[in-house]
């Protein structure tokens, strides 16, 4: 792997199977289609999350959090090496695609975390750090470029719903805690317990955030 400074365009037509003057009828160079990938990959997943929220049936989190996870892990198995090439070359983007890549990568993390706090005030998940909870589900799905293989006994689809139920389960309150609707004051006191516990576990000795 040459890496993206010492490759050509003249290399990257050899492996596409294409003349030069083929491949320069779609692309200017190489920060052309490294921005393309932007467009590919990144907007493309923060279109369909967003999609996803608008539409959902009843604003329901747990539902629109596994979906939309479901859909960035889909875009990524599907297309591993060109998310694998703008992970690790994303320096190399000109402006305004590095701010329009920055910008998009933000937005997806904002719109899972929100989902994750909208869900926590409902009931449905545990008080757990939205942006951290966010971040960990974002590894979850950027780390299979390392280990998916095409050719293994699990299809894309097969890996991007275990992925999604992975994360659902990672926010969700136990089996047997108390949930949203709880019919008793019981209830909710086992809900403020569940909260309070984990907040105390977020703050140091002299009450900072850690």
């Amino acid at each position: 792997m040459r890496g993206y400074s010492a490759t050509s365009m003249q290399d990257i037509a050899k492996a596409a199977g294409l003349s030069r003057p083929a491949l320069y009828y779609h692309f200017r160079d190489k920060h052309d289609i490294l921005s393309a990938l932007v467009e590919q990959i990144t907007l493309r997943t923060e279109r369909e999350a967003a999609r996803i929220a608008a539409t959902s049936p009843d604003r329901d989190p747990p539902l629109i959090l596994r979906e939309i996870v479901r859909a960035h892990a889909l875009v990524i198995l599907e297309r591993p090496a060109q998310f694998s090439v703008l992970l690790r070359e994303e320096r190399h983007l000109p402006e305004p695609a590095r701010a329009t890549q920055q910008r998009g990568k933000r937005d997806l993390l904002e719109r899972f975390a929100a989902v994750i706090a909208e869900g926590a005030a409902a009931g449905f998940f545990r008080a757990v750090d939205p942006h951290l909870a966010a971040l960990g589900i974002f590894g979850m799905c950027n780390w299979t470029v390392e280990w998916f293989k095409p050719a293994g006994r699990l299809r894309e689809i097969d890996i991007a719903d275990a992925i999604a139920d992975f994360a659902l389960a990672m926010v969700s309150r136990p089996p047997g805690g108390a949930t949203r609707g709880a019919a008793t004051i019981r209830g909710w006191i086992d809900i403020l317990r569940d909260d309070l516990a984990h907040l105390d576990r977020m703050v140091d000795g002299d009450g900072r955030s850690v």
